[in-house]
């Protein structure tokens, strides 16, 4: 358990870190509101670099709702961080997109606290969607990765829990089904840490 826990740490400051080097470059080199950098394929533009600032969350709701959104913020990674703390979770995904969240959060928060406002800078040109950050990445990725994490462990679970049953009616559960079910997580959680078990145990 130990060992989950710091590989979160220091994945969430490594994040974290990165987030705010990424703004400080903008804040030092881009003035507000103008484009630093275009991509663009065959003439059509991708995405590029705009310094801009948002007092609210995305699409600009709870526009000038500063102190609201630190304490909402605030919440949630304390809550993140004890679900992690608590071991509830042994998944290696599952913690570490669970980190992705709470550096994203983090990321955010900080610029709340010190700006009064969050600096963003990655406009998509060819839709229209709302300019965003490294710190907003971090919460998406690690919300749709712990998803599936999260259904993958329940729907082994739930497959165990079949074979449990049909096999104290008399019937063999398949082995080798077990087996695949193993393989597909040990490949997505860069295998479940044994020296966590032990240790709960």
């Amino acid at each position: 358990m130990r060992n989950l826990i710091f590989l979160s740490l220091v994945l969430i400051v490594m994040l974290v870190l990165i987030d705010q080097g990424i703004k400080y470059f903008v804040i030092s080199n881009i003035n507000l509101n103008e484009t630093f950098y275009s991509f663009s394929i065959g003439g059509h533009n991708l995405f590029s670099i705009t310094h801009v600032r948002n007092d609210g969350a995305a699409w600009s709701i709870l526009e000038g709702k500063t102190i609201f959104l630190i304490l909402i913020a605030t919440i949630a990674i304390i809550l993140v961080l004890f679900l992690i703390a608590s071991g509830r979770f042994k998944l290696k995904l599952e913690v570490v997109m669970l980190s992705f969240i709470i550096a994203g959060g983090l990321g955010n928060l900080i610029d709340r606290i010190r700006y009064k406002e969050v600096i963003d800078y990655i406009r998509t040109d060819f839709m229209d969607f709302p300019i965003f950050n490294f710190a907003d990445i971090c919460v998406v990725v690690g919300a749709i990765g712990f998803c599936v994490a999260y259904l993958i462990v329940e729907s082994v679970i739930n497959r165990k829990k079949r074979s449990v049953v049909i096999g104290s009616l008399g019937d063999s559960p398949n082995e080798a089904d077990n087996a695949d079910e193993i393989d597909i997580l040990t490949e997505l959680s860069n295998n479940i840490d044994s020296s966590t078990e032990s240790e709960d145990n």
